[in-house]
């Protein structure tokens, strides 16, 4: 920092130096003295006045306490935008809490319509100026028909501008950006409600062009809501126009991949960027998307989805598509996906030389399966049989990718269910398992299939204190019976206990008769082997041996299959078995 002499060449860098040597200097307070009663702990039966030392720090120079109180102003007003802007992001996201009541929608437009809330320079750097974006994108949303005209119409113009600031800005560091308070992203999502509403000609126009722009968006992320805004809003409206925005995404990403093998073929340095070669490809889209017939109604079917930004344009594809469960374009789009993901197991498993391996999209085909797994909750038994086909046929092949997808589909039961569907597809899963012909060596220190048939038996991700899934209710007998038909194995035996451990408490008691069954049609010491066995079953046992005994002891047959569990135990050197057997043998009291 520069150093001065006078007071008046010096600047807020040096006002502020000056302001922290003044709190740091004693001399520059002022002591008083303090009574205060104490207060009473209901120890004894009076109190005592307190004495304090109140120090209150004196005023600083003239300049520092001004350039104080210019801040303080500044600081406010940016305390007031962030506040619009996290309002308007909470009631965006149906978020709840002190401070974001969704009722304060037409005071926060006033609000967000005020000078006062014009983004200042450094609120890009704070990250807090699309609080009027994100502001009208919920009116737009929730309030629109109680809107005046002209809230209406400042709300249009502000969406489309939000939309539009990065609209022709092609930086492939911009198209992976992920910025969730950034308003274009909500902005992009209710323009297509905007078609939807009565608007002007010179309205309609303007939300037209913006609609299309947000769909070829150089950011991913902004594309993104404007697929889910064409899913939501577009489907029951528009359904033409919801099919040519999918044709249109595909028509997009072929252009591109299609220009960069040809780019490829060139020297290095004559290649044209990928962002030239989005520019010119979003460009064509653009021009000729409102044009009748200009948009190919097969380009989805023709989409390579191997590609990657045929990848990329699959995932706002199947976004749009997922919305539509019974539509036969998206049954035959995610068959197509699910081909796809196979295809590209295949080639991993090929272990081809790396240039002869296409440039893979790993991220985009982890959302692919994403999607799948809720597609395949929602659709028809038929169409998700159609789509789960491929699938199924590779369980021999990669049943360590196969299994990924059967823990998809207990999450998204768990999140989203529908219970009929998801043990419809479970059994089409556990028809192939049983067929597996990895499951003859499951126990063998080096055999694949482990983590499938782990995944079969719902395991094993559970929070410890889970004892209960809604979702088994009536269907537990399903897993109960794919136990029964296995051939015994550690890692049956191992995946079963622990299905009753976590979440199969309704197949108890009767569960010990088949674990017994199990111990007694293989070798037990080999059937017990695996890690957590032994202490899941003696965790079982204890449940209800002591917790439960009349349950265990009034059916003959469960009492002397749960004698001959605590035997097997105690020979393989559980001393808990060992104290159970004990208690269980001796007569219960009665009276």
């Amino acid at each position: 920092m520069k150093e001065v002499q006078y007071i008046s060449e010096q600047d807020d860098e040096h006002r502020a130096r000056r302001l922290a040597m003044h709190r740091m200097d004693l001399r520059q307070y002022t002591a008083a003295e303090e009574r205060r009663e104490a207060e009473s702990d209901g120890s004894t039966s009076s109190t005592r006045a307190a004495q304090y030392i109140r120090l209150e720090p004196n005023d600083p120079d003239p300049d520092v306490k001004e350039m104080m109180e210019k801040t303080a102003a500044q600081y406010g007003e940016m305390n007031s935008r962030a506040s619009l802007l996290m309002w308007g992001l909470k009631v965006f996201a149906y978020e709840e809490g002190p401070g974001y009541d969704p009722s304060r929608w037409h005071e926060r437009l006033n609000e967000a319509r005020s000078p006062k809330s014009l983004p200042r320079a450094d609120d890009k750097l704070y990250g807090i100026a699309g609080g009027p974006g994100v502001v009208a994108a919920v009116c737009v949303r929730d309030h629109w028909e109680e809107m005046s005209e002209e809230e209406r119409n400042w709300c249009i113009s502000r969406v489309c501008s939000e939309v539009l600031s990065q609209a022709d800005v092609w930086d492939y560091r911009l198209r992976l950006q992920m910025f969730s308070m950034s308003a274009d992203r909500p902005c992009a999502s209710v323009v297509p409600l905007l078609l939807t509403k009565e608007l002007t000609k010179q309205h309609r126009e303007q939300v037209q062009r913006v609609f299309v722009t947000a769909v070829t968006h150089p950011i991913n992320e902004v594309r993104s809501h404007a697929a889910w805004g064409v899913a939501t809003h577009l489907w029951s409206i528009d359904h033409a126009l919801t099919l040519r925005v999918v044709n249109a995404l595909a028509t997009e990403a072929t252009l591109i991949d299609q220009a960069r093998r040809k780019e490829e073929k060139r020297s290095y340095d004559k290649r044209r960027t990928i962002d030239e070669l989005g520019r010119e490809a979003a460009s064509a889209v653009r021009e000729k998307f409102w044009m009748p017939d200009s948009i190919s109604s097969k380009a989805s079917e023709r989409l390579d989805v191997g590609e990657w930004f045929g990848a990329e344009a699959n995932t706002h594809i199947l976004t749009i598509l997922g919305q539509a469960p019974a539509e036969p374009a998206a049954v035959s789009a995610f068959g197509r996906t699910a081909k796809a993901l196979v295809t590209a197991w295949d080639t991993d498993h090929a272990n081809r030389r790396d240039d002869e391996r296409r440039q893979r999209n790993h991220d985009a085909e982890t959302a692919h399966s994403r999607l799948l797994q809720d597609f395949l909750l929602r659709t028809s038994r038929d169409g998700a049989k159609l789509v789960v086909e491929p699938i199924l046929d590779a369980i021999d092949r990669h049943p360590d990718k196969v299994h990924w997808i059967i823990q998809g589909l207990i999450s998204a039961e768990d999140a989203r269910p529908n219970t009929a569907q998801f043990w419809f597809l479970w059994q089409l899963f556990a028809v192939k398992l049983r067929k597996a012909a990895w499951l003859n060596e499951i126990d063998d220190e080096y055999a694949i299939g482990g983590a499938a048939l782990s995944a079969i038996f719902l395991g094993p991700h559970w929070k410890a204190n889970v004892r209960h899934w809604k979702s088994l209710e009536e269907y537990a007998h399903l897993i109960d019976g794919l136990f029964e038909e296995l051939e015994p194995s550690a890692s049956a035996l191992h995946d079963y206990v622990r299905f009753l451990y976590h979440i199969g408490e309704q197949s108890l008691p009767e569960a010990f008769v088949r674990v017994a069954k199990c111990l007694k049609a293989g070798n037990a010491p080999d059937l017990l082997k695996r890690t957590n066995t032994v202490f899941m079953l003696e965790v079982l046992l204890q449940r209800y041996v002591y917790g439960k005994p009349l349950e265990l002891k009034s059916d003959p047959r469960i009492r002397n299959e749960v004698l001959f569990l605590l035997d097997t135990l105690v020979e393989n050197g559980s001393s808990a078995a060992f104290r159970m057997r004990d208690d269980f043998v001796t007569p219960i009291s009665v009276g």
